[in-house]
């Protein structure tokens, strides 16, 4: 239809009228031009006529040359009833309303033209009728007022009157080609959809991946909505390559109708500054999904469109939760696999920085992340402390345990996930924003049921992380804690088996292994042999459980008089040796000399102690450690015959 059918019903009724007419009249067996040439207007159709007569009327009155046009004072146009159409206003301006619409009732019941003879405008006025091709049926009136009777007869009126009927009917014939035109158009239409829902629901299920069935879905709908913006809104558990497809997000900025759709699962529709808008829910059997917006700039679509375009968001809403289900479902197996992986590989060292490393590598490599740090909880410092990180200029430092991130996580004791820091609520830690860490992931580790560290897990990128690497990490966060327990516990189990239970000073063999490890990079170094005078005899006075107390008590002595590199370990019964590397035995005497007058002022009860010394230097022949042991003991020897609480360097070692 175009702009100019003023009663487009009218016209639907006048062509259904005619199709009915011809298939009495003419059967089936007549071509639709031949039907068209000869069809005529009825009865029954005037009253849909009106719309074809006024723009015949107004494309004839063009048609009329000015010559001619300038001596009518009036042509009115009237339907057939008499009721007037055109020309009112010019009627009107005449005054002579009255004789004239009688002259029209005389042609009404004529049937024929009529001159008007007895008005003022004797001769002067002329009213045609306007009848159909075949029926002769009145379709309307026109109606001429002239300024002089003799022109009125040579104006060949009839003529006129003819040419408009001409124009009338070539409307009704445009009517028609146009309806066709629009039959075939729809019926094209509806082939078009018709094979877009087949390519579409033939192609959908073949795809067992997301990317691969939103581009069908997306496909299907711009071929058969072209000029459309198709945009497909996920939940953060999705990303796509596809330009086509955001994030969902719920917040106060957020496309209200896409949430809307979300929120109630269905079709909602809004108008706005782009155009049209329809959004349709992706829902499966086990929920929504996302949602389907489209955007129509130009016009509001066809129901039949967003019929077929509903029917392709059902089907696609199935295929696209198999697509999910089997993508999970292959998560689910490279998770485990990445489990598997971890855990061996943290697993093969049971060095606790070793497991800090390996872990820190893997979950870059598994997160595809730009950083990740683990930290070790400092319980004496109230501090968490950076013990492994890509970025190694991070290493060594520190976060309190009462704010920001790492605090939040302490008092949580549960995994976090953070999609925009910069909206988040949690006070801001300064190495975030210096890197400008968007989405951040951060999982406790327990050992033994005790919080020990933190792992977290960053990106530059807003909403990086999905829900699944929210859970993934956490998973990890476990094996990972086990690790770290194992290898604590090794380290612990190290430092008992180095460490004399007693006195808390190393064990004999470590102080061996020590020493044959610093002979080999050291040019000098010394041992000293301490020995508790009489330790017996305190024994057999106090107790044991006294003489137990008398060797902590030097042992405390002997450690808080030496270096942090020296080596103190407990020689066996009464004796304590103590290695200082690089010191001969001038430097090694006043050390010595410093623990035995400590020994003597601050144990309770009193007890005194002989010390022995000896050296070694790259000058000498390779000496072995038990050589060393053996020259430090005859010292102490010699120390004790000369009276004991003295110290005694051993033979040929004393430098002047």
């Amino acid at each position: 239809m175009t702009n100019r059918r003023l009663h487009p019903q009218s016209n639907a009724g006048l062509i259904a009228n005619y199709q009915q007419n011809w298939k009495r009249s003419f059967g089936a067996d007549r071509s639709p031009e031949h039907w068209l040439l000869q069809r005529d207007i009825t009865l029954h159709d005037l009253p849909y006529t009106h719309s074809l007569l006024q723009t015949a009327y107004i494309q004839w009155l063009l048609e009329i040359p000015s010559s001619i046009r300038k001596h009518l004072k009036c042509v009115m146009l009237y339907d057939y009833k008499g009721e007037c159409l055109e020309g009112l206003d010019k009627l009107n301006e005449l005054g002579t309303a009255t004789p004239l619409q009688e002259l029209v009732q005389r042609v009404l019941s004529k049937r024929k033209p009529v001159w008007d003879e007895e008005t003022e405008y004797a001769g002067k006025v002329a009213a045609f009728p306007i009848v159909s091709r075949y029926t002769k049926e009145l379709v309307g009136i026109v109606q001429f007022v002239c300024e002089e009777s003799d022109l009125l007869h040579s104006f060949a009126l009839e003529g006129w009157v003819y040419a408009l009927r001409t124009h009338f009917y070539r409307e009704f014939e445009h009517l028609f080609v146009e309806e066709m035109y629009h039959t075939h158009r729809m019926s094209e239409r509806e082939a078009e959809r018709r094979e877009v829902l087949y390519y579409v629901m033939r192609h959908i299920h073949d795809r067992i991946d997301v990317d691969s069935v939103l581009s069908q879905i997306i496909d299907g709908i711009q071929r058969l909505v072209p000029d459309t913006i198709v945009e497909v809104y996920l939940s953060q558990d999705h990303r796509s390559e596809n330009p086509n497809v955001k994030a969902l997000v719920f917040k106060s900025w957020g496309d209200p109708i896409v949430m809307e759709a979300f929120m109630k699962g269905e079709t909602c529709t809004a108008n706005s500054d782009a155009g049209f808008e329809v959004a349709f829910a992706l829902n499966g059997k086990q929920g929504s999904y996302g949602v389907l917006k489209l955007i129509f700039a130009q016009e509001q679509p066809e129901t039949s469109d967003l019929q077929v375009i509903e029917l392709i968001i059902e089907t696609a809403g199935t295929a696209f939760e198999n697509a999910r289900l089997h993508e999970h479902a292959n998560n689910v197996i490279q998770e485990l696999r990445l489990i598997n992986e971890l855990t061996k590989r943290i697993n093969q060292s049971l060095r606790l920085r070793d497991v800090f490393d390996d872990a820190m590598h893997e979950l870059l490599r598994v997160f595809h992340a730009d950083f990740c740090m683990l930290l070790q909880l400092n319980e004496d410092k109230s501090l968490f402390e950076v013990v492994s990180s890509n970025m190694a200029e991070y290493v060594g430092s520190s976060y309190s345990t009462q704010k920001g991130l790492f605090g939040y996580v302490l008092n949580l004791r549960e995994p976090v996930i953070i999609s925009d820091s910069e909206d988040h609520h949690i006070e801001r830690i300064q190495m975030i924003e210096d890197l400008g860490l968007r989405s951040i992931i951060a999982a406790p580790l327990f050992s033994g049921g005790e919080l020990v560290g933190i792992v977290a897990v960053a990106d530059k990128r807003p909403h990086f992380f999905t829900y699944d690497n929210f859970k993934l990490l956490q998973m990890l966060s476990a094996h990972l804690g086990l690790a770290i327990a194992n290898a604590t516990l090794h380290d612990r189990v190290k430092h008992l088996a180095n460490k004399d239970q007693l006195t808390g000073l190393y064990a004999r063999h470590y102080l061996d292994k020590q020493v044959n490890r610093q002979q080999q990079k050291d040019f000098c170094g010394s041992l000293i042999v301490v020995d508790i005078d009489y330790f017996k005899q305190v024994n057999d006075t106090f107790g044991h459980q006294i003489g137990d107390k008398i060797l902590v008590q030097v042992s405390d002595i002997i450690r808080s008089s030496i270096r942090e590199t020296d080596i103190a370990s407990r020689w066996g019964g009464e004796e304590i040796a103590v290695y200082l590397p690089q010191l001969n035995t001038t430097q090694t005497k006043k050390v010595a000399e410093r623990i035995r007058n400590r020994v003597e002022q601050e144990t309770d009860p009193k007890v005194t102690v002989s010390c022995g010394v000896a050296e070694w230097s790259w000058q000498d022949e390779k000496v072995s450690v038990e050589t060393l042991f053996y020259r430090a003991d005859m010292a102490l020897y010699e120390a004790k015959k000369k009276g004991r609480n003295v110290i005694q360097i051993a033979v040929g070692e004393e430098h002047v």
